[in-house]
């Protein structure tokens, strides 16, 4: 089974609508930013990924290899993309 970790602060909650949108069986793991508990175990992920932009959706097979990302700053038409890589 897939996981997508889904980072976003409280001015980037768009991306949870997309993300409900999906009919995909997938593990999602939530982190907000905004919250100074989330966003301590959210800044490893982003790091990892060279990137402090919201949102951030990282992508990880069922061995927890993160495999793919996207973010904010490749200004991506999200449902797309989300959907292709998800087909991989």
């Amino acid at each position: 089974m897939k996981v997508i970790k889904i980072i976003y602060s409280n001015e980037t909650k768009f991306i949870l609508d997309i993300i409900s949108n999906l009919t995909i069986k997938c593990a999602l793991e939530f982190y907000n930013v905004s919250n100074y508990k989330e966003k301590k175990k959210a800044l490893p992920i982003m790091t990892r990924h060279g990137t402090d932009n919201v949102p951030l959706i990282v992508f990880a097979d069922e061995n927890l290899e993160e495999y793919n990302a996207i973010w904010s700053e490749q200004n991506p038409d999200w449902h797309k993309k989300l959907i292709a890589i998800l087909d991989e």
